[in-house]
């Protein structure tokens, strides 16, 4: 269900319905109905990545937690805030931190 939740959500945030997003997704809107109603329980990878694709957004926030989506939401609120110069600092500094720990 967090899969349909996340598509409905995502829906809401761009005014789109079920239609609509399978026509972006050029999918059949059957398939919308079934995921959102919880009737398709176990969609296909390849239709999940089509609906991501219609939403604009990557395939892997169609599985993400409330708490992911809250924290990427204050991180870009955040950076929003800073000056270009601190936020391409804090940028470089947290790429050299991912690649040191890896």
């Amino acid at each position: 269900m967090l899969v349909a939740k996340n598509i409905k959500d995502l829906m809401d945030a761009r005014q789109m319905d079920a239609a609509k997003l399978a026509r972006a997704a050029k999918i059949n809107p059957t398939g919308i109905y079934d995921i959102l109603s919880g009737k398709s329980q176990s969609p296909k990878v390849v239709t999940l990545a089509k609906i991501a694709k219609g939403l604009r957004v990557p395939l892997a926030a169609l599985f993400e937690t409330a708490t992911d989506l809250e924290l990427k939401s204050d991180i870009l609120a955040l950076l929003e805030r800073m000056p270009a110069p601190q936020r391409e600092l804090l940028l470089r500094t947290a790429q050299a931190w991912i690649e040191e720990t890896e």
